[in-house]
C-alpha cells in the first residue's frame, strides 16, 4: 500500500453499483471513501469488504445506493470499500497484508501502512461527527445473523437490534473497527 492513504469520491462513481466485489480493482483506485450528502448532513458510516472475500456489504450498500438513485439520501453516508485487491482474488488478505479489521485505533500494529490508513479515515469521519457506524461482514458456517457490540450502552444495543434479535458484545480483537468507531457513536458489527 502506498503513502496515498485513500481515495475519496463525492459521488458514485461509474460502473460502481453493478460491479461484483471481485471486479471492483476495475473500477476503484484501491480502498475508497464515498462520502455522500444527504438531507440530513449527520452521516451515517458503512464499511464493507474489509475481507476481500466477504461481500455482504458491498451488495447491500450498492443494493440501497441503487434504491435510491433518484433522490436525495435521507442522511449523508460515507461509506468505506475496503480491500478490492483481496477482493480481485476471493482471498480475506492479500500475503503481506494486516488485516483491514484489525488495523483501526487500538490497534497492536499502529505504525502498519494499513493502521495510517484506518486512522485517516478514522480522522476524516470523526470530523464529521457520525450518527452510527456500521461493519458488515459475511458470516461463516450455519450460524445465525447477529450483530456485534463493544459496549452494552442502550443506543448500541438498540442500534443492534434493528439487524439481529441475537447481540454478541466482545472485547478482543484489538484494532476492529467497530470497537474505535464507539469512540464517536453507535457503532456495531453485523454479519450477514
Amino acid at each position: 500500500m502506498s503513502d496515498e492513504i485513500c481515495a475519496v469520491f463525492d459521488h458514485i462513481p461509474q460502473g460502481f453499483l453493478d460491479c461484483p466485489a471481485s471486479r471492483l480493482a476495475d473500477v476503484l483506485p484501491g480502498p475508497t471513501l464515498l462520502d455522500l450528502p444527504g438531507r440530513d448532513p449527520r452521516p451515517l458510516f458503512v464499511s464493507a469488504l474489509l475481507h476481500g472475500n466477504e461481500d455482504s456489504g458491498l451488495v447491500a450498500a450498492q443494493e440501497a445506493l441503487r434504491r435510491w438513485s433518484s433522490r436525495e439520501l435521507p442522511r449523508a453516508l460515507l461509506l468505506f470499500i475496503g480491500n478490492v485487491r483481496a477482493a480481485a482474488q476471493n482471498l480475506r488478505t492479500l500475503p503481506g497484508q494486516h488485516d483491514f479489521n484489525r488495523v483501526w485505533p487500538g490497534t497492536a500494529t499502529p505504525d502498519a501502512p494499513e493502521a495510517r490508513m484506518a486512522r485517516w479515515i478514522y480522522d476524516y469521519v470523526a470530523r464529521r461527527r457520525p450518527f452510527a457506524s456500521l461493519d458488515i461482514h459475511n458470516n461463516t458456517g450455519f450460524n445465525p445473523h447477529y450483530a456485534c457490540v463493544t459496549r452494552l450502552e442502550p443506543q448500541f444495543v438498540g442500534l443492534a437490534q434493528l439487524f439481529s434479535r441475537i447481540v454478541v458484545n466482545f472485547e478482543r480483537p484489538l484494532g476492529v473497527q467497530a470497537r474505535a468507531f464507539a469512540n464517536l457513536c453507535p457503532a456495531i458489527t453485523v454479519e450477514c
